[in-house]
């Protein structure tokens, strides 16, 4: 972009002119659409994707093959539908079935530990 000229030499500005960059690069990429930007970027080999709504997300097909949604349960029986971390770990995913702990669940016990 050759509004972004002033800055290529000039590494120092990066930072402290990130907003005004920042402004010139969106004025830029709003005047195509999603698609068309995919189109250019791509073939250049630039890694990029299209940004999803969460129903786009959840209808994807990477989303479900990564099996990213678990239910995890805490003892008071309650239960919740969240998503799982999709890393690995010597190639196996972890599926955790307890929820995390109620706020101060564990404070009586922890203040015991170190007598506090």
């Amino acid at each position: 972009l050759e509004e972004l000229a002033p800055y290529r030499d000039q590494p120092s500005t990066w930072f402290t002119a990130r907003d005004e960059i920042k402004a010139i690069i969106a004025q830029k990429i709003a005047t195509k659409t999603v698609e068309e930007w995919l189109a250019i970027l791509e073939p250049a080999d630039i890694w990029c994707a299209k940004v999803l709504t969460w129903p786009e997300m959840m209808a994807s097909e990477g989303f479900q093959v990564l099996d990213m949604l678990q239910t995890v349960t805490r003892e008071d029986d309650v239960s919740i539908l969240t998503t799982r971390s999709p890393l690995r770990v010597d190639g196996a995913r972890a599926k955790v079935e307890r929820a995390a702990p109620r706020i101060g669940e564990h404070s009586a016990k922890i203040r015991k530990e170190f007598g506090l």
